[in-house]
């Protein structure tokens, strides 16, 4: 994997050097982009697995104090607080499809742009005449190879979170 980085970097740079500038700003620029738009899913994921532990455990409660609750009249009591609990899991879960939607609205977005942008920074010295057709699209797919190698962040973000917030709630433990 590294040497098939560095083979097409060396193609890539061989081509048009300002094109390996704009992949490494492209990437570093997605990769905090995504990374600031992903971090709220690291709490909200751990947040998530405590509601739903926290519900679980009510409704475990209630399951084995059934007859307690019934004879002291404190179904009612209960059913709210049940409902409170999963009240409070669902509007997370509300949360984290919100903040889920935006980040991959940008990974879309950062992946339709990685067919485009090595055109548009090449297209200028094919118009010159400095540079033949075919240059184009070995630099674009040069270009979309690194990036694809390099983008890991950006494309596994979100399970990145989903897995940092599992790690913390063990080791809670």
């Amino acid at each position: 994997s590294v040497l098939d980085l560095v083979s097409f970097s060396s193609i890539l740079y061989s081509v048009y050097p300002p094109l390996f500038l704009v992949l490494v700003v492209y990437a570093l620029g997605g990769t905090v982009v995504s990374v600031k738009l992903g971090e709220p899913l690291v709490g909200l994921n751990f947040d998530q697995e405590k509601k739903e532990a926290n519900f679980r455990y009510g409704l475990v409660r209630v399951r084995e104090n059934s007859e307690s609750i019934a004879f002291y009249g404190g179904g009612q009591n209960e059913r709210e607080t049940l409902r409170a609990l999963l009240r409070s899991a669902v509007d997370n879960l509300g949360d984290i499809l919100l903040t889920s939607r935006r980040l991959g609205f940008f990974t879309s977005y950062y992946r339709y742009l990685i067919s485009l942008l090595p055109a548009a920074v090449i297209a200028p010295l094919y118009f010159k005449g400095d540079i033949e057709f075919g240059v184009i699209n070995q630099s674009s797919s040069a270009f979309s190879h690194i990036l694809g190698d390099v983008s890991l962040v950006v494309y596994e973000i979100g399970a990145l979170a989903g897995f940092s917030a599992v790690i913390d709630r063990l080791g809670e433990f």
